[in-house]
């Protein structure tokens, strides 16, 4: 996987078969420069990079070149340059499907499609393995080719999905015809069930969207077999990301064919909600479609997206994708499938996402060929690719973009250049995150959508519940809420003792690491000296913090609270101000992940998305994160984007009513619009500068106002050689306060967050360069600090901890997010006056009017997968509104036909009766192996244990009166998690003198062991031999006969008997 797209893909004269980032260097020609660039004011564009040229691209003119060894696409591609997706990777897809199965087909547009039966094989291992210096790999895993025949988007059976009719629709597809046949159930489980959890689906239980859907129609124990089918469909995404999960494809992973409408409605959910078949995907080129279908003229309506964001483009690529899914209902009405504008203000697309090029050249460059040496002004961390993000199928699975693994390992410096001792560190890093805990109690509670989860048993075994239950998952709600003690038919109770609790920070994005637990159960007393500090003379255990009256202030916020907790510690442990420069560093941090100081989060949800986030190692895309927006505007085809259109007014239909629509910019054009989506930045909105015409409502004005939206700045420094340390991806920097010997929290406001953490890019610019962050107070103070004034402190700040050698850089660059017009800041955070709500109500359309943004998204708000989820979403609803929901047939599931089932059983033919004979001979063979040698030796237990394990059952109770000791009350007993944890730190904190025993005894029982096996595997080799001499006399003795009748019939009477088996019997009726 450590391969760019160059070393993936054979070298073609031809461009349509180049890497992405190759592409960009030969897109970069035809952009104009115009100086000064609007994305950072106030600094001067010297890239000789940019992006694409006109967005409207000519239609290419496509051959199709056949051959018996290899099969391409070769593209005659005018003055745009842009190419297929399908045909960027089509190489690579070759290199694990047999050259002779590969079918590649015209279609019309001339664009040129795989058959899934040739084309979906696996990429799982491209996007589910993490290596340090990686791409995507587009190498395959060797899968069976059971998909269905013919999935070209003109087929009848997409041609029955274009339409709904009334009646129920027909398929011609085989039941499990998508499941191979050369894995066991099992395996293809958990491929199944990998698939699901890395679609931000539950592999295990509905989404709320699925339940709201199906629970008039599915019972409890159908919720199993519809899970099967869903993480099936799921499963063939995954494995191939480059061609869309067809409607009879996904029909195909259903068993029986009672299931296949349930595939189907499944599969437009799937598609609908973006969770298959979106981003970089090829699709169906309606223009030659329109223009041939067309008789009378078709109403054709507009879709203008207002920003080229990561949210606007992703939403302008899935708006096109799901019209070319669903073109047959569009015409249907009567109408074309409609068409999707983009307008961006500024002169370039990414938005928030901007990798601006550097003017510094390398000497000995080691970059892959075409990549841009850049530095990210915005957006620059995917927070892990595992478990749900969708930028790993668009980086990884679809654009194939190399990636540098960063390592997590921190080194932080004192103000004086020294290191930091890493247990004074830990120590540090372990109290702030208690009172984070502490704190947390005073979140908000949230409530749970309802939803119906599966047998997880079954579900992991492939299989499905034997009996189907008759209550529909409605009745089941509303019998809940008619019991006495029922809960709200919308929310299902959970377990309000065991909850997310933050155990560590994540020095990389500031967000804290989760876990399921009780908040706060012990004392601060007791858990400071936990931890390892040394409490004050005459202090006990009992000692606590008291917040009450801090968090009932009016003006209470997590900052306010945090730093009354502080002050009440040093009552408790002796602060010095070492201590407070590392606690205030993990507050830095904290205000990086919010760009904001902590003093204006809200106190109830300022971690409203905690345990949303995703798994594996953060990563920074080599060459540019800005490839991602690139890829979004110009894969498959480029989208319509209008650049330099600046919007002042928007006019829009609050009821619906079919009042004319349009977005009129401030150079006098006027863009008419049926549906408007709107994923300004929220800071825009604040600033009030864009009329919208009827004005937004109130609920909609307040939501602008309570959500916050904050600045982060960088700074970038290039220099010719590096004198950091070149493994360290990142270290951290401690800041004085203006009195350096200060106990008061108060006076680290203002200086924590400058320079505090620097990151190491030069694996992705091809630079020596280093990034260091201005967050909180530090950030604001920026946008009025001249370039000279800030990188004379940075060089300061580094020649204390590298030494008075450090030298100036060649090269710099200094962020002001806050002055760029169309952001006006970096990104959202919950405000003091934040409501749970909130980020739903952000979203929430007026009308023909839809938002989008990172600021609409609730479960991950300030990210730039979060922006990009939030463009899959409005472009569903936009769907919703122009089709309708989907529509459900009565019944879903048929029922069974016994009868049916019976008749089939009766004409199964009776067994072989010369394998039976087989059989039955084999069973003499082993029953006189059996009764001379007895059974074959068993093979041992393997009994020899961790000693960690060994000494986790000794010392378990132990542990769990540790855990009981310095409880707060009314926190309850241990749950088994604390009790874990407390086993790990005991053992972690035995001396060697105390962990002896447990491993003399492990390596005792691992000794023992292993001489067993030795005796076993003489003993069993024994036994075969014996048994292969027995078996070998028992055949010479009693040779087996297959045919005990004709055992003396010449050849010519066994011919004969063979023949008039076929003949029909003197009973039959049948008429010669």
């Amino acid at each position: 996987m450590a391969t760019t797209m160059d070393a993936q893909m054979p070298q073609h004269d031809d461009l349509s078969l180049m890497g992405l980032q190759e592409l960009d260097s030969h897109l970069s020609i035809f952009e104009p420069s115009h100086g000064r660039d609007s994305s950072t004011p106030g600094a001067m564009s010297n890239s000789a990079y940019g992006d694409s040229v006109s967005t409207v691209g000519t239609p290419s003119a496509t051959n199709v070149l056949e051959s018996s060894r290899k099969q391409w696409a070769k593209s005659n591609v005018p003055n745009n340059l842009f190419f297929d997706g399908k045909d960027m990777h089509s190489s690579s897809i070759s290199r694990s499907v047999n050259p002779a199965e590969l079918h590649i087909k015209s279609t019309l547009g001339g664009k040129v499609h795989l058959r899934p039966e040739s084309a979906r094989q696996s990429m799982a291992s491209s996007m589910i393995t993490d290596l340090d210096d990686a791409s995507s790999s587009l190498s395959s895993i060797s899968s069976k080719a059971t998909s269905p025949t013919g999935f070209d988007n003109t087929s009848k059976g997409s041609r029955n999905s274009a339409s709904m009719s009334s009646k129920r629709q027909q398929f011609d597809v085989r039941p499990k015809v998508s499941i191979p046949m050369d894995l066991a159930p099992v395996e293809y489980a958990r491929q199944c069930i990998a698939a699901a959890e890395s679609s931000r689906l539950n592999p295990y239980s509905l989404h709320a969207g699925e339940y709201a859907l199906l629970r008039r129609h599915l019972t409890r124990q159908q919720v199993t077999t519809y899970l099967n089918i869903r993480n099936g469909i799921l499963r063939l995404w995954t494995r191939n990301p480059l061609i869309g999960v067809m409607r009879d494809e996904a029909v195909g992973c259903a068993k029986d064919p009672r299931w296949f409408d349930v595939a189907s409605i499944c599969h437009e959910w799937l598609v609908r909600g973006g969770y298959i078949n979106y981003g970089c995907l090829e699709l169906r080129d309606l223009t030659a479609e329109n223009k041939k279908q067309r008789g009378a003229k078709r109403m054709q309506k507009t879709v203008v997206i207002i920003g080229a964001g990561i949210a606007g483009l992703g939403c302008a690529r899935q708006v096109e994708g799901l019209v070319a899914e669903f073109a047959g209902r569009f015409r249907a009405i009567g109408e074309d499938p409609p068409q999707v504008v983009v307008l961006e203000g500024r002169d370039r697309i990414g938005g928030r996402v901007y990798s601006r090029a550097l003017n510094t050249r390398p000497s000995y460059p080691t970059l892959c060929y075409g990549s841009r040496h850049t530095a990210e002004m915005g957006g620059m961390i995917i927070t892990g690719f595992d478990r749900g993000n969708p930028l790993n199928i668009v980086v990884r699975g679809q654009l194939a973009l190399p990636y540098h693994a960063l390592r997590s390992e921190t080194t932080i410096y004192d103000a004086t250049g020294k290191p930091v001792d890493n247990h004074r560190d830990l120590c540090a890093e372990q109290l702030f995150n208690y009172i984070l805990d502490r704190v947390s109690e005073y979140k908000f509670k949230l409530s749970t959508p309802a939803t119906a989860e599966g047998d997880k048993d079954l579900v992991d075994a492939g299989r499905e519940s034997a009996v189907e239950g008759s209550r529909m998952l409605i009745e089941e709600e509303q019998s809940r809420q008619s019991t006495p003690n029922g809960t709200n038919p919308n929310v299902l109770q959970q377990d309000n003792a065991v909850q997310m609790v933050p155990v560590s920070s994540n020095r990389l994005t500031g967000r804290a690491h989760l876990e399921p637990g009780i908040h706060a159960v012990h004392t601060a007393a007791y858990k400071a000296r936990e931890i390892g500090w040394l409490l004050r003379a005459g202090v006990g255990i009992e000692n606590d913090l008291d917040l009450e009256n801090a968090v009932r202030s009016k003006y209470a916020t997590l900052g306010s609270v945090f730093d009354e907790a502080i002050r009440q510690y040093t009552r408790i442990v002796d602060f010095t101000p070492l201590d407070l420069r590392l606690i205030n560093w993990h507050v830095a941090n904290l205000e990086y992940s919010n760009a904001i100081s902590y003093n204006k989060l809200s106190l109830g949800g300022w971690d409203l998305d905690a345990g949303n986030e995703w798994e594996g190692k953060h990563t920074m895309i080599t060459g540019g994160y800005q490839q991602v927006p690139r890829g979004l505007l110009n894969c498959p085809r480029p989208l319509n984007v209008r650049r330099r259109s600046k919007v002042a007014k928007i006019v829009y239909d609050p009821n619906k009513a079919h009042v004319p629509s349009r977005i009129e910019c401030e150079d006098g054009t006027v863009v008419e619009a049926d549906y408007i989506i709107s994923s300004i930045p929220l800071g825009v909105l604040k600033q009030d500068n864009i009329e919208f015409q009827p004005p937004l409502p109130g609920w909609k004005k307040g939501v602008i106002q309570r959500i916050g939206y904050g600045v982060l700045n960088k700074v970038v420094l290039v220099y010719n050689e590096p004198f950091w340390d070149e493994t360290r991806d990142i270290f951290g920097t401690l800041r004085n306060p203006p009195d350096r010997f200060s106990l008061d929290q108060a006076h680290y406001f203002s200086q924590r967050g400058r320079f505090f953490q620097w990151f190491n890019c030069s694996k992705t610019t091809g630079l020596p360069t280093l990034l260091v962050l201005m967050a909180g107070d530090a950030a604001f103070q920026t946008e009025n600090t001249s370039d000279e004034a800030i990188v004379a402190e940075a060089t300061a700040v580094l020649k204390t901890v590298f030494g008075p050698l450090v030298p100036l850089p060649i090269e710099s660059v200094v962020t002001r997010w806050g002055q760029d017009e169309f952001s006006k800041g970096s990104y959202s955070y919950t405000g003091p006056n934040f409501q749970p709500d909130d980020y739903e109500v952000m979203a929430r359309p007026i009308g023909n009017l839809f938002f989008a943004g990172e600021h609409t998204c609730g479960t991950h708000p300030a990210t730039v997968h979060g922006a990009y989820i939030s463009g899959l979403r409005a472009a569903s609803e936009v769907l919703e509104t122009m089709l309708g929901p989907i529509k459900v047939p009565e019944p879903l599931v048929l029922l069974k036909d016994s009868l049916s089932k019976r008749k089939s059983e009766a004409l199964q033919s009776p067994q072989n009766p010369k394998q039976a004979r087989l059989e039955a001979y084999e069973i003499d063979v082993w029953n006189t192996i059996w009764l001379k040698l007895g059974d074959r030796p068993w093979k041992p237990e393997n009994r020899y244990a961790n000693p960690y394990r060994m000494y986790s059952k000794d010392m378990w109770e132990e542990a769990k009166r540790r855990c009981e000791e310095g409880r707060r009350p009314g926190k309850g007993k241990p749950i088994p998690n604390e009790v874990k944890k407390m086993v790990t730190k005991m053992w972690k904190d035995a001396t060697e003198e105390e962990k002896k025993p447990y491993n003399e005894r492990a390596e005792a029982q691992k000794v023992s062991h292993i001489a067993a096996v030795a005796e076993y595997n003489v003993d069993a080799a024994k036994w075969d031999r014996e048994a292969a001499e027995i078996r070998t006399q028992y055949v010479a003795e009693h040779p087996f006969v297959s045919d005990p009748e004709g055992e003396n019939l010449t050849r010519k009477q066994r011919k004969a008997k063979r023949v008039s088996g076929y003949a029909e019997d003197s009973a039959s009726n049948m008429e010669v």
